[in-house]
């Protein structure tokens, strides 16, 4: 049993087995996030969690110099973006896995794998994304 729990439970579990999961009403066909256990658009409770490719672009970034609370296990300079996946228009967080510290283009396209960050005492699954 996943120890994941609330709406959006699907969507951790499919990242911590390395897949992308999200949130669609089968009624009306929206994607919704974050995730909801009815559709904003149509009203319907029939929400769908379907699996799409790690395939995005880059929608907003900002890379981190300082410290801050519970990112000890993150080793600075770090950059984290807000990608747009492809197909749906949701945008999820995630960090910039290129060492090369070049500053991406907003649109520019990235693909995605699942890592582990260490958030205080926790290991959650985090989307590594990288340029194409």
């Amino acid at each position: 049993m996943s120890h994941y729990r609330g709406e959006d439970a699907p969507y951790w579990q499919g990242l911590a087995e390395g897949r992308l999961l999200l949130p669609r009403c089968a009624s009306c066909g929206r994607w919704t996030w974050p995730a909801a256990h009815r559709c904003g658009q149509c009203g319907a409770t029939d929400m769908r969690w379907e699996e799409l490719p790690m395939r995005a672009s880059v929608f907003a970034w900002t890379r981190t110099w300082h410290r801050f609370g519970l990112t000890e296990g993150l080793e600075l300079p770090f950059t984290s973006i807000v990608a747009e996946i492809d197909g749906c228009g949701i945008r999820l967080y995630g960090r910039l896995t290129d060492p090369d510290r070049i500053d991406p283009k907003i649109g520019e396209p990235l693909t995605g794998a699942i890592g582990a960050t260490r958030v205080g005492d926790e290991t959650i699954p985090t989307i590594l994304w990288s340029r194409l």
